[in-house]
């Protein structure tokens, strides 16, 4: 009988060593995760991210820019990591990292940086990856593309990573901080580099910015010209930036009826958009958000308007393009007002009437 139980246990060893062995997939997030549990959860379980051996993430720690690398590496399933000699300085055969680096290289989703005093080559491995550089290397590896009129105040057109922050904003893998800055060198933790990676592999992570809130960047963008539309009377206004006074940044609007002086002043309480040297007629307060509610009166005695926030992510067309993450603002008088952050106002509708009639669009942006 003991012979048989004994060999009973070697056919179960046996039969269970033929058996292949199955990844486990993680079925609860790292112990220090609490926030973005469902994107890093998702690289994860793809074995795109590991963890520590303690059971952490180390989720606000900041991202190296080797690390990224082997991200996205492993998110791009790279198997074959023959590629040449990339030259880097910093970077020999035998290296941690160097075959990732070599590949990496191969397929352009990096480049390194060239001392103008030795010319020699550098990749610095172990240097902090910062906002802009991961916009760059998302955009290459994925082919990431598109372009939005809008701007973050701190990543002008001149700016080297603008075309990468860019063609992110305009899918929706970013929508930036509050105050309308993207803060592109700044250095990027761990968890939010997973985040933006998520979000360019899988759409539903995407933010679709309903629930984001704005503290700054409705004005006009003072680095470009704008054309306005009246439709009804088919006239058109060119407006230009023409500096500050004691209001706030002065804009001119040029038509054939001749020129209006306006200002807008912007600053942690709000936004206001009025006659230069005189009323203002809108004030719009911060921080502004889904249903945000308030009152204005340009003078006493005159009505009150009521106004709300009905949407914070809009889809509106103009003759100037689509825009998306559109905030509108509705008065209890029907009219409609559409602003896009990092741009200004885009459009105004009265819909009191049906059909709804645009009475002021942007035409164009230069």
């Amino acid at each position: 009988m003991k012979k048989c139980v004994r060999l009973f246990l070697v056919l179960s060893l046996l039969i269970t060593a033929a058996l292949p062995f199955q990844r486990v997939e993680a079925s609860t997030t790292f112990k220090d995760v609490t926030l973005y549990k469902k994107e890093i959860l998702f690289l994860a379980n793809k074995n795109i991210i590991k963890g520590y051996e303690d059971g952490t993430f180390k989720p606000e720690a900041s991202i190296k820019r080797l690390q990224a690398v082997q991200m996205l590496l492993r998110a791009k399933g790279i198997k074959d990591f023959n590629a040449k000699d990339p030259g880097f300085a910093d970077v020999k055969k035998g290296d941690y990292g160097y075959e990732e680096i070599a590949k990496a290289v191969e397929l352009g989703i990096i480049s390194g940086k060239t001392d103008p005093h030795t010319g020699k080559k550098y990749f610095n491995p172990w240097n902090t990856l910062t906002r802009g550089q991961m916009a760059k290397i998302l955009s290459l590896s994925y082919n990431v593309k598109g372009s939005t009129l809008s701007e973050f105040s701190d990543v002008p057109n001149s700016n080297d990573f603008y075309t990468y922050v860019n063609a992110l904003a305009y899918n929706n893998i970013t929508t930036g901080y509050a105050d309308n800055t993207f803060k592109p060198y700044q250095s990027l933790s761990r968890q939010h580099f997973s985040v933006f990676l998520a979000r360019t592999l899988q759409p539903s992570f995407k933010d679709n910015g309903a629930n984001r809130f704005v503290t700054a960047g409705l004005k006009l963008n003072p680095r470009k010209t704008f054309v306005y539309k009246y439709p009804s009377d088919n006239y058109t206004e060119t407006w230009k930036y023409g500096g500050k006074d004691e209001f706030g940044e002065k804009w001119t609007a040029s038509g054939s009826e001749g020129k209006e002086y306006y200002s807008y002043r912007e600053n942690n309480k709000g936004l206001d958009f009025g006659i230069q040297n005189s009323e203002i007629l809108l004030t719009i307060p911060y921080p502004l958000k889904q249903n945000t509610k308030w009152t204005y009166q340009l003078y006493e005695g005159d009505p009150v308007t009521n106004y709300v926030v009905t949407s914070m992510n809009k889809t509106i067309t103009t003759p100037a393009g689509t825009f998306k993450n559109t905030i509108e603002i509705k008065d209890y008088d029907g009219i409609y007002y559409y602003y896009v952050q990092g741009l200004g106002l885009v459009l105004v509708v009265n819909a009191s009437n049906q059909p709804s009639e645009r009475i002021f669009e942007l035409q164009k942006v230069y």
